[in-house]
C-alpha cells in the first residue's frame, strides 16, 4: 500500500488555485488591465535600469581616461627629470681630471695668482645691471657666488680663470640627504633630494639669464628683452633695492622648467631649508634667495 504525502498534496492544490486564478483574472476585463499595467511598469523599471547602467558606464570610461592621462602627464615629468639628472651628471666636472700635473705644482706661484684673481675681482662691480638704469642695485658683500676662481696648474703653468658671467648672483645651493632628513613628512611626502635640486637647478638658471639680460645696454636688447628691462624694474622697486629676485613666470620662461603643482610643493621645502625667501605684493609672489 502506497504511502499518502498530505504535504506534497497541499502544495499542488496550491498552485493549481494559483493557475486557476490567473486564468480567471485573463478572462476579466480589469484583470487582464492589471496584469497589462504591471507588465508595463516592470517593462518600464527594467529601462530606466538600463539607462542608469549606460550612465555609469560612461562616467567609468570618463574616469578611468582622465586617469590615464593625469598618469601619463606624470610619467612625461618624470622623463623630464630623468633626462635633465643625466644631463646634469654628463655636465659636472671631475675635478681630478684637471689636476694630472700635480707632480709639478708650485705653491708660491699658484698663491700670487690666486692673490692676482683676487685683486681682479674687487674690481669687478658688484650692481647686477649697467649703471643706466637708474635705480641701481645694492647687493651684500656676501652675496658673491662661490667658486667665483679657479686655479689650475696644468704642464707646470699655473692659469687663473674666471667665470664668463658677474660673480655676484646669490645662486641657491643644492640639497643633500641629510637635509632632506629634516624636513617634516607632511611637506616632503615622496620627494627627494634630487626632485628639490632639479627645482633648484631651474630657479639658477633663471637667476643667471634673467641677470645677463639686465647687465646689457638698453640699446641692446631687442624688444621683448627691453619689455621684460622695464618690468622687473617696476617689480625691482617692489622688492626692494639691492634684492635679487625671480618670478614663475621667470622661471618657466627662462628656464624653460615648467612652474607646475610638484614645483609649487617644493617651494615651501625650500623655504623650510632657508634656501629661498618668498614675498607678497601687489598680487604678485617674488622668490628671493638667502
Amino acid at each position: 500500500m502506497s504511502s499518502f504525502d498530505l504535504s506534497k498534496m497541499v502544495s499542488t492544490v496550491d498552485n493549481l488555485s494559483t493557475c486557476l486564478d490567473i486564468m480567471l483574472c485573463c478572462k476579466s476585463p480589469e484583470g487582464g488591465k492589471e496584469i497589462i499595467d504591471t507588465y508595463d511598469n516592470l517593462e518600464n523599471l527594467v529601462t530606466i535600469f538600463e539607462n542608469q547602467m549606460n550612465t555609469l558606464k560612461k562616467a567609468l570610461v570618463r574616469e578611468k581616461n582622465a586617469r590615464q592621462s593625469y598618469f601619463q602627464a606624470q610619467l612625461d615629468d618624470l622623463k623630464k627629470m630623468v633626462n635633465r639628472c643625466e644631463h646634469m651628471i654628463m655636465n659636472t666636472p671631475i675635478n681630478s681630471n684637471n689636476f694630472n700635473g700635480n707632480q709639478q705644482y708650485n705653491q708660491n706661484e699658484t698663491k700670487e695668482n690666486n692673490s692676482n684673481c683676487l685683486n681682479s675681482i674687487n674690481n669687478i662691480s658688484m650692481s647686477p645691471v649697467r649703471s643706466s638704469w637708474n635705480d641701481t642695485f645694492s647687493p651684500p658683500e656676501n652675496s658673491l657666488h662661490q667658486n667665483t676662481t679657479m686655479s689650475t696648474t696644468i704642464m707646470g703653468q699655473s692659469k687663473c680663470q674666471t667665470s664668463k658671467h658677474v660673480l655676484d648672483i646669490p645662486y641657491i645651493q643644492l640639497v643633500n640627504n641629510e637635509e632632506m632628513n629634516t624636513v617634516p613628512k607632511y611637506m616632503k611626502g615622496r620627494l627627494t633630494s634630487l626632485n628639490i635640486n632639479v627645482v633648484i637647478e631651474s630657479i639658477n638658471i633663471a637667476l643667471e639669464n634673467k641677470y645677463e639680460i639686465l647687465r646689457k645696454s638698453k640699446t641692446a636688447l631687442k624688444k621683448k628683452e627691453l619689455d621684460a628691462y622695464n618690468e622687473w624694474k617696476i617689480q625691482q622697486s617692489n622688492v626692494g633695492q639691492g634684492q635679487y629676485f625671480v618670478t614663475a613666470e621667470d622661471i618657466t620662461k627662462y628656464s624653460e622648467t615648467k612652474v607646475d603643482k610638484t614645483t609649487l610643493n617644493i617651494i615651501p621645502i625650500l623655504r623650510h631649508l632657508k634656501r629661498l625667501k618668498e614675498s607678497r605684493i601687489g598680487g604678485f609672489i617674488y622668490y628671493l634667495p638667502y
